[in-house]
């Protein structure tokens, strides 16, 4: 059960940022042999949007920032605190939310990083309002996912390439009515699948040296079996787990927000969990795996579309590698 408070923190403003570049199947049918129609029949995916070579995270990241604080009413200087969750920042370090908050104008926020993969943004959403909670005087909080894989994948390898691509979500998180915004969270991990989906190049066991580079270290490595496998015994018991800790069931679920690694997967976990798909938004088809920012970039979607109404109780929900497992509920208050 939730603790009584006389606020609660909820997102009172979304935006996204997509680069304009698109990568078909059928691009992608050139590069890696495998047939277009295929690669939709496996994934569900049509497009990806990849940046261009003058596109940074950081100022994908301000644009979308700059969405979401115009919807919410706030302006750059309110804010308190500042997350990205991403593992494909400008640099190596430091951490890109600080570039972010000198872009935007920020100047009074906390900035940092949290590197949670595909359940970055959700993970996200839980320090931030956990923060707010703690702390009365922290200001409203500024969520990114960051998303620039396009970079790290090997457009020949269609065990990642089919799936992937770029974009950036932000969410505003502020104090909003009692019993409303973020209600439960869970978060856990299985780090015995710690290798199934990795980035070896530039970590300090891989430094980035010639011979690491002619070993193909600098691009993701994926075991898709395992992948699934991790999805399917852990992501439904997470979203049983938050629930559980405000006496409801998936049944109660008003709207579910999946991170979106691929049609396929949310189909099978809308399934599992027996729920419709028409409670779910769906932009994996004309976006790809956007990692970090999918989920944020899906609830921009249902927001702006209408899909959420006063009193809904959401469900985001995210499977990253490692592997982190994770869900958030929400009391949508609109």
């Amino acid at each position: 059960m939730t603790r009584d408070r006389d606020y609660g923190v909820g997102v009172v403003g979304v935006g996204k940022y997509l680069p304009d570049r698109i990568l078909s199947n059928a691009d992608l049918e050139r590069s890696t042999g495998m047939p277009a129609a295929e690669i939709e029949e496996k994934t569900g995916i049509r497009e990806r949007r990849l940046v261009r070579d003058d596109e940074t995270a950081s100022e994908m990241s301000a644009a979308a920032a700059r969405d979401a604080l115009a919807m919410a009413g706030i302006a750059p200087e309110e804010l308190g605190l500042i997350i990205t969750c991403t593992f494909t920042g400008d640099y190596v370090y430091p951490a890109v939310s600080c570039r972010i908050q000198d872009l935007i104008g920020a100047r009074n926020a906390g900035a940092f990083d949290i590197m949670a993969n595909c359940t970055g943004f959700q993970v996200g959403l839980g320090v931030a309002s956990d923060r707010l909670l703690a702390d009365p005087s922290v200001g409203p909080a500024l969520v990114i996912g960051t998303a620039v894989q396009s970079r790290f994948i090997n457009h020949a390898d269609a065990a990642s390439a089919i799936y992937f691509g770029d974009g950036v979500g932000a969410a505003v998180l502020d104090r909003v009515d009692p019993g409303y915004g973020i209600i439960a969270n869970d978060v856990s991990a299985n780090g015995r699948a710690f290798d199934a989906v990795r980035l070896r190049g530039g970590g300090s066991s891989h430094p980035m040296r010639p011979d690491n580079v002619d070993q193909g270290l600098q691009y993701y490595e994926i075991q898709g079996l395992e992948v699934w496998k991790q999805v399917v015994q852990n992501q439904p018991a997470s979203i049983r787990r938050a629930l559980e800790k405000l006496d409801k069931t998936v049944d109660d679920v008003d709207f579910f927000v999946f991170h979106q690694a691929n049609l396929r997967l949310i189909e099978f976990l809308m399934g599992k969990i027996r729920q419709p798909m028409e409670k779910t938004v769906i932009n994996v088809d004309l976006y790809g795996n956007t990692a970090d920012a999918s989920q944020a970039i899906a609830l921009c979607d249902a927001v702006t579309q209408g899909r959420l109404k006063k009193d809904d109780l959401v469900v985001l929900s995210g499977v990253g590698a490692g592997f982190i497992f994770g869900t958030t509920v929400m009391r949508w208050q609109g």
